[in-house]
């Protein structure tokens, strides 16, 4: 008798037993249906969100200082320039908004060199990363990881003692922040270099306590982001100044000012005039009856507007503050 339809069968043959015949579809169907699905792998990559995520989260301490030292060199430098031009920076009434885009014209070329050398070093720790895995390269790293860290700690106290004996040279204030701030990065980076080159992977060193490695990353830190500081206040001493003598320069390529108003503005600066204009005896008491001349428009901030007249100076010149109100009237030309 046959045996149903989902047995196995065995036939005897002339060389033995031969192999059973496969089962059916249907009951290859069932038995599939007993097995479970393989779990899939797991997925031991980060997602992009966590990989942009963690992107920021590093960046974000950079792009604070980046903002901040815009800030800062926005406010100095328009400090420097109201200053030669006999007025204060308060006067302008700039948000810091104004100053972080008074910044961008002047500091773009510095951020780019300052992004291209970080991304070079970027570059360079991986390379140096990767030679602290063989052993064969860690005498060599070691050395120079000592020779970075004296090099660094000499460019640093030098640094200091040219700002102590040479601050009233012109080139010394702009050269010796950048020394202070590249000694210590280097002096920091040729320490750590030195000591993971000298540490046995087995047995592994005992590691400084995490208070002492945090206070050494912020006397660092703070070493570097003061001398930045003080670099950015020097350049824009540097550039505010400038940007003053080009005012003084061009002063007749500004754009002529010509004032109408119900009464005199009563403007005392040499070259500008002031003249009453025709009106009939039945004209309005708020009809604009005076025009001032010899004007040049500088600026318009803080709900006042800042004008320079014809022949000014920063040695002898005044400068003209006038409402921005619906009182006077504005005419504007070349």
């Amino acid at each position: 008798m046959s045996s149903s339809a989902g047995r196995r069968r065995t036939t005897l043959g002339p060389g033995g037993p031969s192999p059973a015949p496969t089962a059916p579809p249907d009951e290859a169907v069932e038995r599939s249906d007993l097995v479970s699905p393989p779990s899939p792998a797991p997925d031991t990559g980060e997602s992009p969100l966590r990989s942009a995520l963690s992107v920021l989260t590093t960046l974000g301490p950079p792009l604070t200082i980046v903002t901040a030292l815009m800030f800062y060199f926005g406010w100095a430098r328009s400090d420097t320039q109201a200053r030669y031009m006999g007025l204060d920076v308060s006067l302008f009434g700039f948000s810091t908004q104004d100053y972080v885009l008074q910044s961008i014209n002047t500091l773009y070329l510095p951020l780019l060199v300052i992004v291209a050398l970080t991304l070079g070093w970027l570059s360079l720790h991986q390379r140096v990363d990767r030679a602290l895995g063989r052993p064969a390269s860690r005498p060599t790293l070691r050395t120079a990881g000592r020779a970075a860290l004296g090099a660094g700690l000499l460019a640093a106290a030098g640094a200091v003692l040219a700002a102590t004996l040479y601050r009233d040279r012109v080139l010394a204030p702009l050269i010796i922040p950048l020394v202070l701030a590249a000694g210590t990065a280097a002096a920091a980076y040729g320490g750590w270099l030195a000591g993971a080159a000298g540490a046995e992977p087995h047995p592994p060193r005992p590691a400084s306590p995490a208070w002492q490695r945090a206070l050494r990353a912020l006397l660092v830190g703070s070493v570097i982001t003061l001398a930045l500081f003080w670099e950015v206040s020097n350049y824009a001493a540097v550039v505010g100044r400038g940007y003053a003598l080009q005012i003084a320069a061009s002063v007749s390529t500004l754009p002529r000012a010509t004032a109408f108003s119900a009464t005199p503005l009563g403007i005392q600066a040499p070259g500008v005039r002031e003249e009453r204009l025709s009106a009939g005896p039945n004209a309005a008491r708020d009809m604009l009856r005076y025009r001032t001349t010899g004007l040049r428009f500088l600026v318009r901030s803080g709900g006042r507007i800042f004008l320079l007249h014809d022949g000014w100076t920063p040695q002898r010149g005044t400068v003209v503050v006038l409402p921005d109100n619906e009182q006077v009237r504005w005419q504007f030309s070349r």
